[in-house]
C-alpha cells in the first residue's frame, strides 16, 4: 500500500515537473502563440484601407496646424506599431517599374488596421492593400509616379515620406536589360539573348552598388521577366531620369551563323538637343576601347519604341554579334561581361559627371 502511495505520489510530481519545463520553454511564446490562434480565426483576403487614408486627411485638414504637427511631425504617413513590435521588424521593398513600395512587418495580424489606424494623406497613392499571414503583414501602397521611400521612426510609430528621386539622387539613370521571360531575343547554339543581356546588366549593377557617385540607378528587370516596351520606357520618362541605356545583342537579318561582329549603339535621332547621340558616342567609344571589337558606329534607332517614345537622353547597345560564332563565345565569358559593365559604367559618369 505504501508503495502504491509512493508511485502515485512520484507519478505527480513527475507530471507537475514536465508541466513546469513546457510553461519554461513556451511560456515566453505564449504570446505569440495566442495571437496566432486569434489570428487564424480572421478571415484572410487582401482589403483595401485607401479609405482610412482618405478618412485621416479629411480630419487632418479640418485640424489645427499644432495637432497636424504633433500628428505627422511634419512626415505624410504614421504607422503605429503594436507592443512587442519594433521598426527592426520592418523592411520595404520599393518596386519602380509597377510603382508599387510593400512594407513588410512582423507581428502583426490581419486586424492591424482596425487596431491601429493609419494617419497621413494620400498625396501621389492610387490604393493601399493590405494582407497578413502568420502575423507577418504586408502593406502595399501603389503611386501615380516614381518615388523614392524614406522611413523615419520614432518610439511606437514609424513615418514615411515619398520623395522625388532627384532629391535624394545628384543624378537618375534607367538601366534596361533587352528582351526577358516568354521573349528570349535571338537564341543561337543554345544560348537566349535574355540572358546574356541580363548578364550584362547585372554586372553593371554590381559596379553601381560599389560606386561612390550619388547617382539613383533603376532596372527595368533583375531577373526574367518581361516588363512591357511602355513600362520599361515610362519608368525613364516618369522619373525624369537624366540617361536610359539598354542593353541587347544583335544577329544578321537572316539569323544564320556570318562573319559578321562588332558593336553598334542605337539612338533617338529625333531629339535635338542632341544629348542622346553624345551619350550613344560615349558608350560606343569606350566599348570599343575596352573590347576592342569592331564598330558598326552609332545610328539612329527611331523605329525601335523605347527609343521613339523616350522622352530623355537615351542610347541602346547592341554588345555584340550572336550569330558570329567568335563573338558568341565571348559574350558568355564573365570577364568580357564586366569589360563591358565596366566601359558603360565609365560612359555614363563621363556624360553626367565630365569625368
Amino acid at each position: 500500500m505504501e508503495n502504491k502511495v509512493m508511485g502515485i505520489f512520484t507519478a505527480i510530481i513527475l507530471v507537475i515537473v514536465i508541466a513546469m519545463s513546457c510553461l519554461l520553454i513556451y511560456g515566453p511564446n505564449m504570446h505569440i502563440i495566442a495571437l496566432q490562434i486569434q489570428d487564424s480565426k480572421v478571415s484572410r483576403e487582401r482589403i483595401s484601407v485607401m479609405q482610412m487614408l482618405r478618412s485621416s486627411e479629411e480630419e487632418l485638414d479640418e485640424d489645427t496646424e499644432a495637432t497636424v504637427r504633433d500628428v505627422l511631425k511634419g512626415h505624410q504617413i504614421r504607422l503605429m506599431l503594436p507592443k512587442d513590435v519594433t521598426s527592426a521588424g520592418v523592411s520595404i521593398l520599393n518596386d519602380y517599374v509597377n510603382r508599387t513600395i510593400a512594407i513588410t512587418i512582423k507581428g502583426i495580424g490581419k486586424d492591424y488596421f482596425s487596431q491601429y489606424p493609419m494617419r497621413g494623406n494620400a498625396d501621389n497613392i492610387v490604393d493601399v492593400i493590405y494582407d497578413s499571414e502568420n502575423l507577418i503583414g504586408v502593406i502595399e501602397i501603389t503611386l501615380d509616379d516614381v518615388k523614392e521611400v524614406q522611413m523615419t521612426s520614432e518610439g511606437e510609430y514609424i513615418y514615411l515620406d515619398f520623395l522625388d528621386p532627384h532629391d535624394v539622387y545628384d543624378y537618375v539613370v534607367v538601366v534596361d536589360a533587352g528582351h526577358g521571360g516568354n521573349v528570349p531575343g535571338a537564341t543561337k547554339m543554345g544560348v537566349s539573348e535574355k540572358d546574356l543581356d541580363l548578364d550584362f546588366v547585372l554586372q553593371l549593377k554590381k559596379m553601381f552598388s560599389q560606386s561612390s557617385k550619388n547617382i539613383g540607378v533603376y532596372y527595368t528587370r533583375t531577373d526574367d521577366t518581361n516588363p512591357s516596351f511602355e513600362s520599361r520606357v515610362a519608368l525613364a520618362n516618369d522619373s525624369d531620369a537624366d540617361l536610359f541605356l539598354s542593353i541587347h545583342n544583335n544577329s544578321t537579318a537572316s539569323g544564320r551563323m556570318s562573319s559578321i561582329n562588332g558593336t553598334e549603339v542605337m539612338y533617338k535621332g529625333a531629339d535635338t538637343t542632341g544629348n542622346s547621340k553624345r551619350f550613344a558616342s560615349l558608350c560606343l567609344d569606350n566599348l570599343l576601347s575596352a573590347l576592342g571589337s569592331k564598330s558598326k558606329g552609332t545610328v539612329v534607332g527611331d523605329e525601335v519604341y523605347i527609343i521613339r517614345m523616350s522622352e530623355v537622353p537615351v542610347a541602346l547597345v547592341e554588345v555584340g554579334f550572336m550569330t558570329n560564332a567568335q563573338e558568341l563565345e565571348k559574350l558568355q565569358d564573365r570577364e568580357y561581361q564586366k569589360k563591358t559593365a565596366g566601359a558603360l559604367y565609365d560612359a555614363i559618369v563621363s556624360y553626367l559627371y565630365g569625368d
